[in-house]
């Protein structure tokens, strides 16, 4: 009886220490794989196909500077943002910017006609110096009020006359002083300036001389003639011609290009107007001479007004027909 008493403790004793055992068995399977080096847990994720090159040649453009795409950048896999279209050095407008493809034939037309000079501009001021604002300010008006009304005499009317620019501004001189800081210069207040400028609009060329000279008569050696500019009343009369020109030249360019790359030229499809049909004036710069001395140039030699040039540049796309 004793020693059956001692085996059955014997026996319980290894069936815990097996039950123990699958335990350990059991965690060390569900434990994390550890890494030799560093210790620490490391998740292995799926490798994935990379992003694929992008083959739309806008994305990733760049504009030079006359608007045109180079070709597609990349880095890497991924692409690099699209670069939007715009208009080049010149003004004119790139097909993205119209909203139109790339395909067609883009041109320009371009249309110049001489006509001549019906009126003159003509810039004159009054130039006073005196020790007093007030004073300086007082000759100068009444000298511009005479030159004024000397110049409607001459056929000019009111409303041709408009003031440009009225200024006052001081005349220094440096001068020589002693005080703590030692001898030294500063500039010194003595006078003041008056400068008032009127521009008029003479309608009839052939009496610009005469104009001058009975300005000249009458404010004397304070008028200063600064500029004549030669150009055209209304140049709205030819904008229709002038557009017509520069749209036929349009189409005789879209015409030739089609001819020579071999392809039948389709539709208008897009036009635009680049530049309007403003006069360039013929200007000529009397250095702020005199009108004593302007209108004597005037009576030796008269100032032809010459020809104005009015220009209109047109952009078109004509479509390339199956």
């Amino acid at each position: 009886m004793r020693a059956t008493n001692t085996a059955i403790p014997i026996r319980w004793l290894h069936v815990a220490g097996i039950a123990i055992f699958l335990v350990v068995v059991a965690a060390c399977n569900n434990a994390p794989v550890k890494n030799s080096d560093d210790n620490h847990a490391s998740i292995i994720e799926p490798i994935t196909d990379p992003r694929p090159i992008t083959d739309n040649p806008t994305v990733g453009s760049v504009v030079t500077s006359m608007g045109l795409p180079e070709g597609p950048i990349s880095s890497g896999f991924i692409s690099s943002p699209p670069t939007s279209y715009r208009a080049n050095a010149s003004g004119s407008t790139s097909p993205n910017q119209a909203g139109l493809s790339n395909s067609g034939i883009w041109v320009s037309g371009q249309a110049t006609i001489e006509i001549p000079a019906d009126i003159a501009k003509v810039s004159i001021g009054v130039e006073v110096r005196e020790e007093s604002v007030t004073k300086a300010r007082n000759i100068a008006a009444t000298a511009m009020s005479k030159v004024v009304r000397a110049i409607e005499e001459k056929g000019v009317n009111q409303d041709d006359i408009v003031t440009t620019q009225f200024s006052i501004y001081p005349q220094t001189r440096w001068i020589e002083v002693s005080d703590s800081l030692g001898v030294h210069s500063e500039p010194r207040i003595v006078g003041y300036t008056v400068n008032n400028t009127v521009q008029v609009t003479v309608r009839d060329i052939d009496e610009l001389g005469a104009v001058i000279d009975n300005a000249a008569s009458t404010g004397g050696d304070l008028i200063r003639v600064n500029s004549i500019q030669f150009t055209v009343d209304d140049p709205s009369i030819f904008s229709r011609q002038i557009r017509e020109e520069a749209a036929a030249d349009a189409a005789a360019r879209a015409d030739l290009y089609a001819l020579a790359m071999g392809v039948t030229l389709g539709q208008l499809v897009y036009l635009t107007e680049l530049s309007g049909s403003a006069p360039m004036a013929m200007s000529y710069d009397t250095g702020m001479r005199s009108a004593p001395m302007m209108a004597e140039a005037f009576a030796q030699s008269p100032i032809s007004g010459g020809d104005v040039i009015i220009s209109v540049t047109v952009q078109a796309m004509f479509a390339i027909a199956d």
